[in-house]
């Protein structure tokens, strides 16, 4: 995964919608952040990180 993203692909990449809203509904802070993060990372990768420093540090910000 890359780690330099321009603003508007991170926005179009990285921002949570529509279903993506209702399967976290039932979590709370950083669960919520956590989840989050490997949803979006497995929609664009298919496949979940190895650990946190494949997540680009713009999407965890």
């Amino acid at each position: 995964m890359r780690q330099e993203w321009s603003t508007e692909d991170l926005v179009g990449s990285w921002t949570l919608v529509g279903e993506d809203w209702r399967l976290l509904g039932n979590k709370s802070g950083a669960t919520r952040v956590g989840f989050g993060l490997l949803l979006k990372f497995f929609e664009l990768e298919g496949r979940f990180p190895a650990g946190p420093q494949e997540l680009p540090a713009a999407a965890v910000a």
